[in-house]
């Protein structure tokens, strides 16, 4: 089973991965990429400073495999999201910067996906 403190940090990255994802697009552009920023800011912070430090400690066993794979995952993609994010924001060039909004947005979707199974996960140990 997955602490308190697991689900409420998995559950504030995912609100933060879905709003970047479905972010208003009747927003004027410079506000849209201003606010846009300011979220992708407070994502890398809820990463940083609330997922990264999570560790399998408290973690009963079968839920500690699944979850340091998972965490793997997550890791490892929102680092390729980084990069991703870096190359969109430097990109001039309208197809360069379509193609790497479509990376951004397969990347976000991935961890979302992860983050959901992290919470179920939760759900399937209590009630198994």
């Amino acid at each position: 089973m997955l602490s308190i403190i697991h689900r409420k940090a998995y559950q504030d990255f995912l609100d933060l991965l879905i709003k970047l994802e479905n972010h208003d697009q009747n927003l004027a552009v410079a506000t849209k990429t201003a606010e846009k920023e300011i979220i992708w800011q407070n994502l890398k912070q809820v990463f940083q400073q609330h997922i990264i430090p999570l560790t399998d400690e408290n973690l009963d066993l079968a839920t500690a495999s699944r979850w340091i794979s998972l965490q793997a995952e997550i890791q490892r993609e929102f680092r390729l999201l980084n990069t991703d994010w870096l190359f969109l924001i430097s990109s001039r060039q309208p197809a360069t910067k379509q193609a790497r909004e479509k990376s951004v947005v397969e990347r976000l979707r991935k961890l979302i996906g992860y983050c959901q199974v992290m919470l179920t996960l939760r759900s399937q140990e209590e009630d198994g």
